[in-house]
């Protein structure tokens, strides 16, 4: 491929310009620009605590050797279509919900079977990645069958119940169309009576909008990435989970090989922004967002004890499920069972490596990448 040129950029293409663009079909062993694809908003903390800074990042400690566009907001790829897109080198990385491909990533799709499994955005967003980079033989095959490079996961706060109609119980979920991303949200939704659709976090305003849904599952902090104020003015603060089944930036192994081991090195370095930003921004909305709930006429409802113990109750009772809906994606129970207890496992490392550092960034990223990326050979990772 050509040498990548310098000067790293970030753009919000026009969704003319992006047809434009992919129109051209330019593969990435052609092109001289890196184009990543975020199909989130601007201000959504994937962008903000993620792409932003890592770009920018990688401009300044790579001389401007590596050259990179973003586009955002689904403006040259949507959600389903990004996996597709960084295989058929149409970009050479970008943001894939692994859940939304259980076909491709049957066992990385585990991960949305444990939503309710560790919560904590940064603990999470860790013990995915160090899960899924050093410990999960399929999880390794199946990404390199779709010639997709796993690079890290980012976890999102706490899922609560955000409604056109307030939610004071769980009685009050029955009939409910409530937007879910599958695994033990969905499950536990159905035991409830309510029907759980599953679309993109995008789709969360028009489907509140339009009576098409009467509620989603996000955290707060969504209220003012998808600008749900109007839609959504009631949030029941029951935590009913996080996202983590997803690859925060994945990358064409096309695009990976044509890199040099230094430029590899140097991506392997501060790939710890991907995974730990998006969370840190997460936490940090979150708190923004509750502050202004007042202001913008959003009621929010503490849970009860017994909404808190019948989810508890739940998740108790569904933890055999975990292995029964991976094997129907045609995943070996012990395989399963390895990442389950690896991930879990995991969660207690991290937590223990995180405290007294969550207020310091860099500490974080410094910590994932010791115990992770550092182990990763830049001169044979990703490159068989």
């Amino acid at each position: 491929m050509k040498m990548l040129k310098k000067a790293a950029r970030t753009a919000l293409m026009s969704t003319a310009v992006a047809i434009a663009l992919a129109a051209i079909g330019t593969s990435a062993a052609q092109s001289s620009e890196v184009k990543l694809n975020s199909w989130l908003g601007p201000t959504h903390p994937l962008n903000t605590g993620g792409y932003v800074p890592f770009i920018e990042t990688m401009e300044a400690e790579g001389n401007g050797d590596i050259d990179f566009r973003l586009f955002l907001g689904g403006s040259l790829l949507d959600s389903r279509g990004t996996l597709p897109g960084i295989r058929d080198n149409v970009v050479e990385g970008g943001f894939v919900v692994l859940s939304f491909h259980p076909a491709e990533f049957p066992a990385m799709t585990t991960f949305s079977d444990l939503s309710m499994v560790g919560t904590d955005s940064l603990t999470a967003a860790a013990a995915v990645t160090e899960t899924i980079l050093l410990h999960c033989e399929p999880c390794e095959a199946e990404a390199k069958a779709q010639n997709f490079l796993f690079f890290g996961a980012y976890a999102t706060t706490a899922y609560n119940i955000m409604s056109s109609k307030p939610v004071n119980s769980l009685a009050d979920m029955q009939g409910k169309k409530v937007r879910s991303f599958g695994g033990a949200i969905d499950r536990w939704l159905s035991s409830l009576g309510a029907v759980a659709v599953n679309v993109d976090a995008t789709h969360a305003y028009d489907g509140l909008s339009k009576n098409t849904l009467d509620a989603v599952m996000l955290p707060v902090a969504d209220l003012s990435a998808y600008n749900l104020w109007d839609v959504a003015p009631y949030v029941t603060l029951l935590n009913v989970g996080s996202f983590k089944a997803d690859s925060s930036v994945g990358f064409s192994r096309d695009f990976w090989k044509g890199l040099t081991a230094e430029q590899r090195a140097l991506m392997l370095k501060n790939a710890p922004i991907m995974a730990i930003g998006p969370g840190l921004d997460y936490i940090k909305n979150d708190e923004k967002v509750v502050g202004e709930a007042g202001a913008k006429n959003v009621t929010l409802i503490a849970p009860t004890d017994e909404m808190k113990q019948g989810l508890a109750n739940f998740f108790e009772a569904d933890k055999s499920a975990i292995l029964a809906a991976a094997s129907k994606r045609g995943v070996k129970e012990a395989d399963t069972q390895a990442i389950v207890d690896t991930y879990v496992e995991l969660l207690a490392k991290y937590e223990t490596l995180f405290e007294g550092k969550r207020d310091d960034p860099q500490a974080l990223y410094d910590i994932l990448y010791q115990e992770v990326y550092a182990k990763l050979d830049p001169n044979t990772f990703g490159l068989d």
